[in-house]
C-alpha cells in the first residue's frame, strides 16, 4: 500500500468525514446529495462586471468552499470542480463574445502561501483556464498582508485595502480578462488588484469568483 494511501486511511479515521447535506459519514456530500444538490448557475451581473457560481448563502456552497479553503480538505475542490461543470459551456460562450485574452488569479500573500500550502485564485484560475482554453497569466503581487478579511467588518476592509497591497510584477499585453478569486463580499480585495491592472492597460476587467454573498 502507498505512504499517502495509509495516510489518507489513518487521517479519514482520525477525522471523519461528514456529509453537508444528510450528515452521513462517509465524505463532504455524498452521492445522494450530490446529485440533489442543485445550485444556480452561472450568474452575470453586467452592470458591475461581476460573474459567479453560487450564493455564499447556500449552505452546501459555503460549507465546501470553507472547508477547502480553511480546512485545506482536498475532496471539496474535487466536489466543488465537478459541480462548476454545468455552468462552464456558458462562461466559454461568454468569454468569447468578451474576446477574454487572459485569467489573473488574485494570489495570496507569501506568508499566507506558505500557511495554508496552496493558492485557491491560482488553483480555480488554472481549472478555468484549462477548460476554458485561456491561459492563466500570473502578474499580480501582494506586497502586503491582509490578514484575514472574513473577520473583518465591511467598512474595515475597505479601509484596509486603501493602500493597495497589489503590484503589478511584470508587462502586461491584454486588454480584456477575467479577474478570479474565490468569494465575493464586500469586493474590496478584488477590486484592489482591478485597479491596479487599469493602471497597467487593462481596459476590460469581469470578476469572476466561486460565490458571491
Amino acid at each position: 500500500m502507498a505512504i499517502n494511501d495509509l495516510c489518507k486511511i489513518i487521517k479519514d479515521a482520525v477525522f471523519p468525514r461528514f456529509c453537508f447535506g444528510c450528515k452521513k459519514e462517509g465524505s463532504l456530500l455524498c452521492d445522494d446529495c450530490f446529485v440533489f444538490w442543485q445550485p444556480d448557475l452561472l450568474k452575470i451581473d453586467e452592470q458591475n462586471k461581476l460573474i459567479y457560481f453560487w450564493q455564499y448563502a447556500d449552505v452546501i456552497a459555503r460549507e465546501l468552499i470553507c472547508a477547502w479553503k480553511y480546512d485545506y480538505d482536498s475532496s471539496a475542490w474535487e466536489i466543488i470542480q465537478r459541480k462548476l461543470s454545468p455552468s462552464l459551456a456558458g462562461l466559454r460562450h461568454f468569454s468569447h463574445i468578451h474576446e477574454i485574452e487572459a485569467i489573473i488569479p488574485v494570489e495570496l500573500h507569501k506568508r499566507k502561501m506558505c500557511e495554508r500550502g496552496f493558492d485557491q485564485a491560482v488553483m480555480i484560475s488554472e481549472f478555468l483556464g484549462a477548460e476554458l482554453e485561456i491561459p492563466v497569466v500570473r502578474v499580480l503581487k501582494r506586497v502586503r498582508s491582509t490578514g484575514q478579511q472574513a473577520e473583518r467588518s465591511e467598512s474595515d476592509r475597505v479601509e484596509y485595502m486603501k493602500d493597495n497591497p497589489f503590484i503589478v510584477k511584470s508587462l502586461l499585453q491584454t486588454a480584456s480578462v477575467l479577474l478570479v478569486d474565490d468569494v465575493f463580499t464586500t469586493g474590496a480585495t478584488i477590486n484592489a488588484a482591478s485597479e491596479v491592472l487599469k493602471k497597467h492597460g487593462v481596459t476590460s476587467i469581469w470578476r469572476c469568483t466561486l460565490a458571491k454573498g
